[in-house]
């Protein structure tokens, strides 16, 4: 892509930023915040748009350049920097992170870069800088299928891995009151990784999830149809609307039918109560609006952005029934729209009109200037 449409809520473009010849031309958008959002291009390139003031970009380390030196290698290429394939050693990495220096060599995976750039980042979250000159202090990304963690500080030229469990699966990242805060998959804990020295330390914010909360939807869809519901969780991070107190978790589920066809989408919201290392079921977040998806979860007022509806869920998610369309040039399928916090329940009217291309994400513009 050489340009960003920015969108109201209605799909009305109100501005498109145009890309200079510098750095990554977005194939991908896997974050947003402070004003910035992470892209990565059509060589699996990873940087940092600022899309409204000048269109700066600052790029991120190469995704070859991780602290295992032979996880991710460029296989061939056609002179335009843009390799064929990309050789990735799981098994390499993962005897990295456990500390062992002398592994049994086994071949490396060959992946087409097409597969790299659409699948190795899942998503990003940004520290933003101390000072108006820094235009971020860390950046953490989850990639791998979210098996792994990794972080560049503002300057660094390799990403740092950090420890993680062999089958642990992070669902998201977000940055919040000076840490890192990760969601994984399954079980529902949340960490915060918090700074330590040049480090980043993990401290367990709340354990795993004993219940799933959707557990009676589904089986009341099972005994409803006599026939076992097929369904597509996730969970998502959010900051509250006002900047401070704790983080949520919105959580969300999507009944399906045998013909993979959407016959149900419910939502619920949680507080993450970091005193009692647990969530707290919520119906009611206020004035505001919680926007969650595929690239960063936030609460806004609905005062300041009239547009949307108080105490509502807007989301972006991807999509695995059959009744949503498939995008251009391989980019997963998507689903948007609202539900109502008090009831749950989605709405099946998307809040986007088809793109152009690419996919859909939330942006709130910052209101600090980097100069």
């Amino acid at each position: 892509a050489n340009a960003v449409d920015f969108s109201s809520r209605h799909g009305d473009v109100v501005k498109t930023a145009y890309l200079g010849s510098g750095g990554a031309r977005p194939h991908r958008i896997i974050g947003c915040s402070h004003g910035w959002l992470v892209v990565v291009d059509e060589a699996c390139r990873a940087s940092l748009l600022e899309p409204f003031t000048d269109g700066a970009q600052v790029p991120l380390p190469p995704v070859t350049s991780f602290d295992c030196e032979y996880f991710v290698t460029a296989v061939g290429g056609d002179g335009d920097g843009v390799p064929e394939y990309f050789a990735v050693d799981n098994h390499a990495y993962h005897h990295h992170l456990q500390g062992h220096r002398k592994i049994e060599w086994k071949p490396p995976k060959l992946v087409p870069v097409q597969s790299m750039r659409d699948e190795f980042f899942q998503k990003a979250a940004i520290a933003p800088g101390s000072h108006r000159k820094e235009s971020y202090a860390a950046v953490m990304v989850s990639h791998s299928g979210g098996s792994g963690l990794a972080f560049a500080r503002s300057g660094d030229d390799r990403w740092t891995s950090l420890p993680t469990q062999a089958l642990t699966r992070y669902a998201d990242v977000i940055w919040h009151n000076g840490a890192f805060y990760t969601l994984t998959r399954g079980d529902g804990a949340v960490e915060a990784w918090e700074p330590d020295g040049r480090a980043l330390k993990p401290r367990l914010v709340t354990g795993p999830v004993m219940r799933w909360e959707f557990k009676r939807l589904v089986e009341f869809h099972s005994d409803t149809f006599h026939q076992p519901a097929f369904y597509e969780g996730a969970r998502y991070l959010a900051k509250q609307a006002d900047g401070g107190g704790g983080l949520l978790v919105v959580s969300t589920v999507a009944i399906l039918d045998d013909s993979n066809a959407l016959r149900a989408r419910r939502f619920k919201v949680f507080d993450v109560d970091e005193d009692k290392g647990e969530w707290r079921s919520r119906d009611d977040v206020g004035d505001a609006a919680v926007l969650v998806g595929i690239n960063h979860g936030e609460g806004v007022s609905t005062r300041e952005y009239s547009c949307l509806k108080l105490n509502c869920v807007y989301y972006v998610v991807k999509a695995f029934a059959a009744d949503f369309e498939e995008e251009e040039k391989g980019c997963s399928r998507y689903e948007s729209g609202v539900c109502d916090v008090k009831t749950g329940v989605a709405s099946r009217m998307s809040v986007f009109r088809r793109a152009a291309g690419g996919h859909p994400v939330w942006f709130v513009p910052s209101a600090v200037s980097r100069r």
